[in-house]
């Protein structure tokens, strides 16, 4: 198996649910400390569980005698602190965690009152991912295609939403579009978390709210306001996981972002085949046609948000899109951090 103890230890200390599992004990574990210096040398995860104290020696590989007399000998040490009351009384359990153990190795532990615990390190490192509910969801996300090929496309309903809120039948209505359309629109808007939906009726959020108020008002509704720019760019990077078409759109950016390290201005053909395989569309996307239409439409909304500018078949980086990848970067990094290490 090759993976260090401390990474194995790591997850027990952070997850004492995880840890309660492997050692098999009935009542919940809270952690004491850990890689304790005693006189024998340094144990790996001191618990408490009930009235009892859990002595834990942790390896990734089969376990020896020497393993056991290492892990009796912190118990010894652990119960003469308590006997001097530098320690809370209370039974102290030797325990030792191996992938295996063989049948003299576990003589030795009954006769040195260790307990033998097999487990396996994968799992745990199995569970350790599951357990990480934004990692997994950023691992999971697709861009999503719902037809809209430009983010000023879904401005008629938002605008009709500003009014009152509505089923997308009384908009489609009243904007004499076609209601599979405007749904489709309002799915868009949703994942942008401009709407939100009661049953069949939709509404603005307030974040919708605030980007209908930031538009230019002498301007045709197919217009982006800076200022509605502005709006979207500052919440898809504080929360860049929102949903798959947030996670496009910040993907196209960041895609472009890593190419300019080669060549600047960034060839479209260049960002077709690297977007493809950086949003996981590597197969949905198989035909070029399909890989182009969706990198091109994701370009559409980087543009309209101020993160790109393109010329003909080349795409540049504006100011606000080189600001908008570095503070996305960082705020998706502390949400992964959060994830890893929950408080």
């Amino acid at each position: 198996m090759l993976v260090r103890e401390s990474q194995i230890e790591d997850i027990l200390a952070t997850y004492t649910d995880l840890a309660q599992r492997v050692l098999g004990t009935p009542e919940p574990v809270s952690l004491l400390a850990r890689q304790m210096d005693v006189p024998s040398g340094r144990l790996d995860l001191l618990y408490v569980s009930g009235q009892q104290l859990l002595v834990v020696e942790l390896k990734v590989e089969d376990a020896t005698p020497t393993f056991v007399a290492q892990v009796a000998g912190y118990a010894a040490d652990l119960r003469a602190m308590q006997d001097e009351g530098r320690l809370a009384s209370g039974p102290v359990l030797a325990v030792l965690l191996c992938p295996s153990f063989d049948d003299e190795t576990r003589r030795i532990c009954g006769e040195c009152n260790v307990q033998p615990i097999e487990y396996a390190p994968e799992e745990v490192l199995t569970e350790f991912f599951r357990r990480l509910r934004a990692l997994s969801k950023f691992i999971e996300l697709r861009p999503s295609d719902h037809g809209i090929w430009h983010i000023h496309l879904i401005h008629r309903a938002l605008y009709q939403l500003h009014t009152a809120p509505a089923t997308a039948a009384q908009i489609a209505g009243r904007l004499g579009l076609a209601p599979v359309s405007v749904s489709n629109q309002l799915r868009f808007a949703a994942e942008l978390a401009l709407t939100a939906r009661s049953g069949r009726v939709h509404h603005l959020t307030l974040l919708g709210t605030q980007y209908v108020n930031e538009r230019n008002p002498d301007a045709p509704s197919e217009h982006v306001s800076d200022r509605q720019a502005a709006v979207l760019r500052e919440a898809i990077v504080k929360n860049p996981f929102a949903s798959p078409v947030v996670f496009g759109i910040y993907s196209l950016v960041e895609t472009v972002f890593n190419l300019a390290r080669n060549t600047y201005p960034v060839d479209q053909k260049l960002v077709i085949a690297n977007f493809r395989a950086a949003t996981g569309k590597l197969f949905d996307w198989a035909a070029d046609k399909s890989a182009y239409h969706g990198t091109h439409m994701y370009s559409n909304y980087g543009i309209e948000l101020g993160l790109l500018g393109r010329t003909g078949d080349s795409l540049y980086l504006t100011p606000a899109g080189l600001r908008f990848i570095l503070l996305l970067q960082l705020h998706r990094s502390l949400q992964l951090i959060d994830a890893m290490y929950p408080s």
